[in-house]
């Protein structure tokens, strides 16, 4: 999965969000593209890296918790899709 996933598959389901893109090189697990995503009282982080890592976090505000903290490595990307879906039922877009 991808930012061009991400964009053309998440993003358009999350009407009432915010979104704040952010890039940054050459760090643990190489070049990092981040999503910070904010609204329905809600934050998170969607994190490509460029060597295959993925990371999803999201904090409910109103509940005063974090409810979703995940890291994949290259070798878990077949529950990617999964993440994904479990992400948009969290922000309410399921």
């Amino acid at each position: 999965m991808s930012l061009e996933y991400f964009n053309n598959s998440v993003r358009p389901r999350l009407d009432g969000y915010n979104f704040t893109y952010s890039s940054f090189s050459n760090g643990e697990f190489g070049d990092l593209e981040r999503i910070e995503i904010e609204g329905c009282n809600k934050l998170g982080t969607v994190e490509f890296w460029s060597k295959g890592w993925l990371g999803i976090d999201v904090y409910d505000c109103s509940l005063d918790d974090q409810v979703m903290n995940v890291l994949l490595s290259p070798e878990e990307n077949k529950m990617v899709e999964g993440l994904f879906v479990r992400l948009l039922e969290i922000l309410g877009a399921v």
